[in-house]
C-alpha cells in the first residue's frame, strides 16, 4: 500500500513538474510579449507589413471614408490602392506603434477606465497617399481615422481594461509556476526509488510536450484563423500569429532541449541507445498493428492527420521532420558528451566498480545536467525578449552610426532665420532658399527662428510692437534708424479692418515684410516627424515679446508638444536612439524667456556660441560669445551679414565644402567640442549637409585639401 501511494505521489510530482515548467515558460513569454507596451505595439505595427493585412486595413479605412462621404464610393478602389501602400509603410506603422503604446500603457497602468484611441496623426499620411489623386483628396475629410472610445460597439474600453489587468497577473503566476515545477520535480526525485527512471520519464515528457507545443506555436496560425467568423479577423490572426505566438516555438525548443539533456545524461549511464534501436522502435510503432481498439484508432487518426498535413502543406511537414531530426541529433550529441565525460572520471569509475551500481553515475550525470539546464535557462532569460522589442528605426538622422551617440556628440545642419524662405510668397529679404518644410526634406535638422505677436490685416500681418521696445532698439542698431522708420511707415499704412485674431507669427523683425503663422509651421514639422520616425531636431526660438506660455500653447495646438524632449539638458545626454525610442525628438530652446515651461530651455544656458555679424569671410572667429564657455552644446554662427538683404553669392563662398569644413574643424579645436549647430544662410548653396556628415564621421571628406 505504501509503495503504491509512493508511486502515485512520485507520478503526481512528475506531472506537476513538467506542467509547471511548460506553463511557466509560456506565461513568462506571454507576459513579456503582451504586457510590455513597447514590445506589444512593435509587434502589432510590424504585422501591418504583411501585404494581406495591409490590404484588409486599407479596406476598413476606405469604408470609414465612404461612410463619411458616401459620394466617394466611386473612388473606393483608388482609395484602397493608395492606402494599402501607406498602411504597410514604416511611417504609418510608426504612428500605429505610438498610438498602441499609449493605449497599452493606459490599460496596464490602470490610469483610466474608458479608453479613447485617436489616430488623427495618421490623417497626415493618408492625405499624402491621396495626393496622387487630387480630385479625390479634395473630398476626403481632414480627420480620416475615427476616434474609438468606450461608447463604440467595437471597443469597450472598460471591459478591455479589466481583462488586461487580470491578465497582467500572469507575471506573478509565471514565477509561481516555475517555482512549483522545480519544487515538484525536486520532491519527486527525492521520493523516487529509481531516480534514473524518474529523470528519464520527466525528460522524455518535457521534450515531447515542448515539441508539440512548439509545433502548434509555429504552425497553428492558419488553423486558428480558419475558426474566425470574419475575413478581417482571420487575416488579423494570420498576420499577428507569427509575431506574437510564433516566437514561443523557440522557447519550447529550448525547453525540449533541456529535457533531452536530462534524458541523455541518464541514458549515458545505461546501455547506449543507438540509431538502429530508435529506428526499429519507431517503425514498430507505425507499421505494427496494435491489439487494442482505442490505441489503434488514436494511432490511425494521428497517421492520417500527418499524411493530410504533408499532402497539403509539404513545406510544413518538411520543417517538422527537420526539427525532429535535429532534436535526435542534439540528443545523441549530448549523450556522447556525457559518455566521454563519464569515461574520463576515474573516481567515478572506481566508485562504480566498487558499488556495482549506476547511482553514482546518475548523480554525476544529474549534476552535469543541472549545469547545462542552468546554462539553457540563462540563455533563455537573456533571449526571451523578442527581437521586435528593440527593433526600431534603422538610422537616426539618416545614419545608423549616429543612433548610439549622445545628443551633444552630434552635429546638426542648421539654418539661420529658418522661417524666411525664398519659396514663400510675399516674403521679403529671405535668408534661406526654401521654407522649413523644404529644409526638413533636404536634411536641415536645426532651426533658428524668430517669433512675434501679430494681427492679420487684409493679406498682410501687422506686428504688435507694444511689448518689443528692446527689440526696436536692437533693430535700430542693426538696421539703422532709417530702415526701421521705413518699416514702420509701411506698417502704419496697413489700415483697415482686422481679418483675424492676434496670434504668434514667424517673422524677421517685422511681420509686414513676411510672416507665417507659428502653429502652421509647427504642424508641418510634426507631419515630417511622423513620416520620419528616426529624425531628431533642434529649435532655437528668438522670442520677441512672446511669453513662454503662449509658445507652449502653440506647441499644444499643433500637436508637436507630444514629441518635445523633456529630459535634462546636462550631461549625460541621451543617445539619439533613446530619444527616438521615447519619441522625444524635438529639443526646444528660447533666447530670452522660458520660465514656467519645463521642456522650454534657456538657450544660452544650454548653448555656448561663436560671434555673428561678420562682414567678410576673413572675419570669422571662434571666440566665446553668448553662453560663455559653460554650455554643453555649441552653436557655430557662419554667415556674412548684409542686412537687410542677405546675399546667396556670399553663401556660395562660405558654405563651400572645404571652407565650411575647415571652419568647423578649427571651431572644434578652439572650443574643445564639436559644433552641434552649424548655422548658415542659404543652406542649399554650398555643401552644408555633406559637410555635417563629414563632421559626424559618417561620410569621408571628398577633398584632400581639407585638414
Amino acid at each position: 500500500m505504501m509503495n503504491s501511494m509512493r508511486r502515485i505521489l512520485v507520478s503526481v510530482c512528475a506531472v506537476l513538474s513538467v506542467t509547471g515548467l511548460l506553463l511557466g515558460v509560456t506565461y513568462t513569454y506571454t507576459s513579456r510579449t503582451l504586457f510590455n507596451a513597447d514590445v506589444f505595439a512593435t509587434r502589432v505595427a510590424d504585422g501591418l507589413a504583411r501585404p494581406a493585412l495591409a490590404r484588409m486595413v486599407a479596406g476598413e479605412l476606405a469604408d470609414q471614408v465612404v461612410a463619411v462621404r458616401h459620394d466617394l464610393i466611386a473612388y473606393r478602389p483608388l482609395i484602397v490602392g493608395s492606402l494599402e501602400h501607406v498602411v504597410s509603410s514604416a511611417p504609418f506603422r510608426a504612428v500605429i506603434k505610438r498610438a498602441l503604446k499609449r493605449v497599452h500603457e493606459t490599460l496596464i497602468s490602470q490610469t483610466g477606465k474608458e479608453i479613447q484611441l485617436s489616430l488623427a496623426d495618421a490623417g497626415v499620411i493618408v492625405r499624402n497617399a491621396l495626393s496622387m489623386y487630387p480630385d479625390v483628396a479634395e473630398k476626403v475629410p481632414t480627420k480620416l481615422l475615427a476616434v474609438v472610445g468606450s461608447g463604440e460597439d467595437r471597443f469597450n474600453g472598460k471591459m478591455l481594461a479589466s481583462v488586461m489587468r487580470v491578465a497582467s497577473r500572469m507575471r506573478t503566476r509565471a514565477i509561481v509556476l516555475l517555482s512549483l515545477g522545480l519544487a515538484m520535480g525536486g520532491l519527486g526525485f527525492i521520493l523516487s526509488r529509481r531516480k534514473d527512471l524518474y529523470l528519464l520519464r520527466c525528460g522524455i515528457a518535457m521534450a515531447v510536450c515542448a515539441f508539440v507545443i512548439g509545433v502548434a506555436a509555429r504552425f497553428g496560425g492558419p488553423g486558428v484563423a480558419s475558426l474566425m467568423k470574419t475575413d478581417f479577423g482571420a487575416e488579423l490572426v494570420r498576420a499577428l500569429w507569427p509575431a506574437f505566438i510564433g516566437p514561443l516555438a523557440l522557447r519550447m525548443m529550448i525547453l525540449g532541449g533541456i529535457g533531452l539533456v536530462v534524458v541523455a545524461g541518464v541514458t549515458s549511464t545505461l546501455k547506449r541507445v543507438n540509431l538502429a534501436t530508435i529506428g526499429r522502435l519507431g517503425w514498430g510503432g507505425i507499421g505494427g498493428r496494435p491489439r487494442r481498439t482505442l490505441p489503434g484508432l488514436v494511432r490511425g487518426a494521428l497517421i492520417a492527420t500527418a499524411g493530410g498535413v504533408a499532402a497539403f502543406n509539404p513545406m510544413v511537414a518538411i520543417e517538422i521532420l527537420i526539427v525532429a531530426a535535429s532534436g535526435l541529433l542534439f540528443f545523441f550529441g549530448i549523450q556522447e558528451i556525457f559518455s566521454v565525460v563519464m569515461m574520463r572520471l576515474p573516481a567515478v569509475e572506481a566508485a562504480v566498480a566498487k558499488e556495482r551500481s549506476n547511482r553514482p553515475r546518475v548523480a554525476m550525470a544529474t549534476a552535469l545536467g543541472v549545469v547545462i539546464v542552468a546554462a539553457g535557462a540563462y540563455w533563455l532569460a537573456r533571449n526571451d525578449r523578442p527581437a521586435a522589442a528593440t527593433a526600431g528605426v534603422d538610422a537616426c538622422n539618416g545614419h545608423p552610426e549616429l543612433c548610439d551617440r549622445r545628443f551633444n556628440q552630434v552635429a546638426f545642419a542648421t539654418s539661420h532665420n529658418s522661417m524666411s524662405g525664398g519659396d514663400i510668397a510675399d516674403w521679403m529679404f529671405p535668408n534661406q532658399d526654401r521654407g522649413i518644410p523644404g529644409q526638413l526634406e533636404n536634411g536641415v535638422r536645426g532651426f533658428l527662428i524668430d517669433i512675434h505677436y501679430g494681427v492679420p490685416v487684409g493679406d498682410r500681418v501687422r506686428t504688435e510692437l507694444e511689448d518689443e521696445k528692446a527689440t526696436m532698439a536692437k533693430y535700430q542698431e542693426i538696421l539703422g534708424k532709417e530702415a526701421v522708420d521705413a518699416a514702420m511707415r509701411i506698417r502704419d499704412r496697413m489700415v483697415g479692418k482686422e481679418t483675424g485674431p492676434r496670434d504668434v507669427y514667424l517673422g524677421h523683425g517685422f511681420c509686414e515684410l513676411g510672416a507665417t503663422r507659428f502653429v502652421d509651421s509647427l504642424e508641418k514639422i510634426k507631419e515630417f516627424l511622423i513620416m520620419n520616425p528616426g529624425e531628431v531636431i533642434v529649435i532655437v526660438i528668438q522670442d520677441e515679446g512672446v511669453t513662454p506660455q503662449d509658445v507652449a500653447a502653440c506647441f499644444e495646438r499643433s500637436g508637436l508638444d507630444r514629441l518635445v524632449y523633456r529630459g535634462a539638458v546636462t550631461a549625460p545626454w541621451p543617445t539619439l536612439r533613446e530619444m527616438v525610442e521615447s519619441d522625444q525628438r524635438v529639443v526646444v530652446m528660447a533666447e530670452n524667456h522660458s520660465e514656467g515651461v519645463p521642456w522650454y530651455h534657456p538657450a544660452f544656458e544650454v548653448c555656448q556660441e561663436t560671434p555673428y555679424g561678420f562682414k567678410k569671410p576673413e572675419d570669422f572667429s571662434n571666440k566665446p560669445n553668448r553662453g560663455g564657455t559653460s554650455g554643453p552644446l555649441l552653436l557655430m554662427n557662419h554667415w556674412i551679414e548684409t542686412t537687410p538683404t542677405p546675399l546667396p553669392s556670399n553663401a556660395a563662398i562660405v558654405n563651400a565644402y572645404d571652407f565650411l569644413l575647415k571652419r568647423a574643424r578649427s571651431c572644434r579645436k578652439d572650443r574643445g567640442m564639436i559644433p552641434n549647430l552649424v548655422a548658415v544662410d542659404f543652406y542649399k548653396t554650398g555643401d552644408l549637409v555633406r559637410m555635417v556628415d563629414a563632421l559626424n564621421g559618417v561620410e569621408q571628406p571628398q577633398s584632400a585639401s581639407v585638414r
